[in-house]
């Protein structure tokens, strides 16, 4: 009994550790595309993430950073730390479930902890979850949040208890109030295993012929009332979620220099709650959407469990056979939820990361299938070792962050392509919030004024507490056009998007803009765009085709500064990930724009070696390009 217990406990501790030990190994210390700078931000300052919010992240990441920051000295590096452990954490919780079932199925198996443990292996060290387990993001919060719930309802369908609900109601309460999409999804499937006879077969056979009664009367479900679990599950998960959500309310009574929503009363709160602008990704249709993401889910499926599938496919078998229909549902019935709500809306950066939370369920039916195997041949448990061993060694090279500089990259030729206090409008989301991060936390370039094209970014009051000098200086401009959006477009005021769709917006618009270049002009510095706000405020006559190059921005007076961005000294363009990373497409189409500007500018002034660094360099963006499209057909498609 002892012996059982030593080996119970070091298949979990080796369940948590290496996984952990895997994604800090070739994690970077630099930030990536999408949300990364975003979260590192809103934790950095506990103010305001994007719809929803993420406050359970938000609130726990910045503790954590606090505590663990005093170790290894950088925010950014203490919150890969916490995704990578909230990873690990959710892996235990897999093994632990798996564990569980099969000696509630498979009681005979004397192999228990060990297929647990190869089954927790298939999601620790799949591609998708290492690559968002060593990333300052919420989707491996949110993987420990689902194991967390999967694991307390499955506890209490074996043993009920209210030990179980609880930690259930917990995991249930973390995931809505962090990425609570997932979680509204994955409800009805918990609900359905609170009710009684989990594990009962239905509609079993008659003992003998005399007794027409089911074998197991109590497996037929019962649907109302509802099981007491439901209301103490709803119970915890409703006090979890009133004690972050209020606390977004609270903050965002507070001025920080940067917060979305702005969700000081009822009404913008619940539009935060819904989504807010970034609904609109999940209502609109585009035509033969599917088609084009299917094949990259497939891809991101078998790179994810390879060699675990066949088991899974047994797994099903059994559940099937033996009539756990429930079982089904939330294991494999949740993951067909979320891969069909994935493949009908027009999503690129991070929509790998949506299936996190289902990949957290699926192994336990690898866990079934191996036990199956092993039981039916039992000198067969040597291939379990061999599987759980075979993910990581093929996946690190696939995973490995150790070049992919984002952040770094950026930071560093922003720094060189930018004179001393110049202004700098970008259109690109990842550019302006990583300048963000930089600035506010590591107090980089604090001479720059770097604004969103739309002038606000994420809320009005971002220009006004960051820049006060400069607010000063245009703000008659500026409130009336922040003003007017607000009028016409509530929301956007305090959120990114700014739709110019009436004259007098657009009017207001190019006030604002005009007044900033005349503060340049007067404070004899540089107006800079990057390349899609060049295009966007030419066509509405606020910059001409006369401007200059300066590295990777365009400039209304020459600063000869720049010139490494023609050699693309980024290491991440070298990087295998970047092939697979959506996200990344908008960067690239970014440095395609810019190294065109520099071919047409030193075409126009003769200067021929320049010219040619910029035409191979342009070829070599357009050529990965072309190898992208190849992985990731969906973001390239024609308008």
């Amino acid at each position: 009994m002892q012996s059982r217990r030593v080996t119970f406990v070091l298949y979990g501790l080796i369940s948590v550790l290496v996984p952990v030990s895997c994604y800090l190994a070739n994690a970077t210390h630099s930030l990536g595309f999408a949300d990364a700078a975003e979260f590192a931000l809103v934790t950095k300052l506990m103010s305001i993430a994007h719809p929803p919010g993420f406050p359970a992240y938000v609130t726990l990441g910045h503790f954590w950073s606090q505590i663990i920051t005093l170790f290894t000295g950088n925010h950014v590096w203490s919150l890969v730390l916490f995704s990578a452990c909230c990873s690990g954490i959710a892996g235990l919780l897999v093994y632990l479930t798996a564990n569980d079932l099969i000696k509630k199925l498979f009681p005979e198996t004397k192999w228990s902890g060990l297929v647990a443990v190869t089954s927790a292996a298939a999601y620790s060290y799949g591609v998708t979850v290492w690559y968002w387990s060593n990333s300052v993001e919420v989707y491996a919060f949110q993987a420990l949040a689902t194991a967390l719930a999967v694991y307390g309802i499955i506890g209490n369908a074996l043993n009920p208890s209210f030990k179980n609900i609880l930690i259930a109601g917990i995991g249930v309460g973390l995931g809505l109030s962090n990425h609570h999409l997932t979680m509204v999804l994955l409800l009805p499937f918990l609900v359905l295993l609170t009710y009684p006879g989990v594990f009962d077969i239905p509609n079993a056979r008659p003992q003998n012929k005399k007794n027409k009664k089911p074998l197991n009367p109590d497996s037929k479900i019962k649907w109302w009332p509802l099981p007491g679990a439901v209301y103490q599950l709803a119970f915890v998960s409703g006090i979890v979620c009133i004690l972050f959500y209020g606390w977004i309310y609270i903050r965002a009574s507070e001025n920080f220099p940067f917060e979305f929503g702005n969700p000081d009363s009822f009404s913008r709160l619940l539009y935060h709650l819904a989504g807010g602008a970034w609904m609109k990704n999940t209502a609109q249709e585009v035509n033969g959407i599917i088609a084009m993401r299917l094949p990259y889910f497939m891809h991101l499926i078998i790179d994810q469990f390879l060699f675990f599938i066949p088991f899974m496919l047994i797994g099903i078998w059994v559940l099937l056979s033996k009539k756990y229909y429930r079982l089904l549902l939330i294991s494999f019935g949740y993951f067909l939820v979320i891969l069909i709500y994935q493949l009908r809306i027009d999503q690129t950066s991070d929509t790998d990361a949506y299936l996190i939370p289902a990949f957290t369920i699926l192994p336990l039916l690898a866990a079934l299938g191996l036990a199956r195997i092993v039981i039916k041949k039992d000198s067969l448990y040597y291939l379990l070792p061999l599987l759980a061993i075979s993910s990581p060694v093929l996946n690190y090279s696939k995973t490995d962050k150790s070049d992919f500089n984002i952040s770094q990259s950026l930071m560093s030729m922003l720094d060189k392509s930018a004179p001393k206090n110049a202004v700098i409008l970008i259109s690109d989301w990842t550019l302006v919030i990583q300048y963000n991060y930089y600035r506010i936390a590591e107090g980089f370039r604090k001479d720059l004024t770097v604004l969103n094209y739309d002038l606000k970014f994420t809320n009005y009051k971002t220009l006004p507490i960051l820049y006060p000098g400069f607010y000063n200086q245009i703000r008659e401009p500026y409130d009336n056009f922040t003003n007017l959006l607000g009028t016409v477009h509530p929301q956007e005021k305090y959120n990114t998007g700014c739709t110019l769709d009436t004259p007098e917006l657009m009017n207001a618009y190019k006030v604002a803009v005009t007044a900033i270049q005349k503060y340049c002009i007067a404070n004899n510095t540089a107006f800079m765009v990057d390349p899609k706000a060049f295009v966007f405020l030419m066509q509405n006559g606020l910059m001409t085709s006369s401007s200059y190059v300066s590295g990777c921005f365009v400039s209304t007076k020459p600063t000869h500064l720049g010139l490494s961005f023609l050699d693309l000294p980024f290491k991440w363009l070298n990087s295998d990930i970047t092939l697979r990373e959506p996200a990344a497409t908008d960067k690239l189409v970014d440095f395609e724009a810019m190294l065109d500007f520099h071919r047409n500018f030193y075409k126009s002034t003769n200067d021929t070696i320049h010219y040619n660094k910029a035409e191979e360099s342009y070829l070599k963006i357009k050529t990965l390009q072309r190898k992208v499209k190849k992985h990731l057909p969906f973001v390239f498609r024609s308008p």
